[in-house]
């Protein structure tokens, strides 16, 4: 799996100072949580338990101890001027409106029909843990990204590639789950690896032209101290 490579790697190159592997790392964090809390809440219980204790706990508190010292006005700055916000938007608009769907598909007639959802009673669960966490945060969080990016604030720039991040992951683990189902015999294997990929692939592309390495822009005082100095 891809997760704990990219976690080093983007920890690493943070540690040494790039602004752009803070934001891929933190998105890789949201993965993380995201993923155990799932197995914590929705898995039976089993000899790993503690261990997705664990890392949902550390995964928790280094996103959470971590964002103080984001510097949000310098990745607007350094990032913002050439980030795709518009496709950006875009894409994160469709990702919030296509989960949504997914699930209030499911969810509404068979709560207006007085039934629990037929994926719940297949499992054998109390409730769907994915629904609450996509329902709850997951879309409204791309939504309200998609929003801050297209008006330009500072914190639409950080959730941004954050999000996409984190897209690239889920979408990634939706690809081997779809053969899975292929090789079962389940049609709907083929479509839903598909998409996953085309979905990994624009996130992917959207994260790298986001975060394109360029030099701050430098404060005005400094602009007028050239080589010829102050009063040169």
């Amino acid at each position: 799996m891809a997760v704990v490579p990219l976690l080093m790697i983007a920890a690493i190159f943070a540690l040494r100072g790039s602004v752009a592997a803070r934001l891929v790392w933190k998105g890789t964090l949201v993965y993380l949580i995201y993923v155990f809390l799932g197995y914590t809440f929705g898995l039976h219980f089993n000899i790993m338990f503690l261990a997705y204790c664990g890392i949902l706990g550390l995964s928790f508190y280094a996103l959470a101890g971590s964002l103080p010292a984001l510097p949000m006005a310098e990745i607007a700055r350094r990032f913002g001027a050439r980030a795709p916000v518009k496709a950006t938007a875009v894409l994160l608009l469709l990702m919030s409106l296509g989960t949504a769907y997914h699930w209030l598909a499911e969810i509404v007639p068979a709560i207006l029909g007085g039934q629990t959802p037929q994926a719940i009673r297949d499992a054998g669960q109390f409730t769907e843990p994915v629904a609450v966490l996509d329902l709850a945060f997951g879309a409204p969080a791309s939504m309200i990204a998609a929003v801050l990016l297209l008006r330009r604030k500072p914190l639409g720039f950080v959730l941004g590639p954050v999000l996409l991040t984190f897209l690239f992951l889920s979408s990634l683990v939706l690809v081997p789950m779809g053969m899975a189902m292929d090789l079962r015999g389940f049609k709907a294997g083929y479509a839903l690896y598909a998409i996953a990929l085309g979905i990994a692939a624009g996130s992917a592309v959207l994260l790298a032209l986001s975060l394109r390495e360029s030099k701050p822009e430098m404060p005005s005082w400094q602009n007028n101290c050239g080589p010829r100095g102050i009063h040169g």
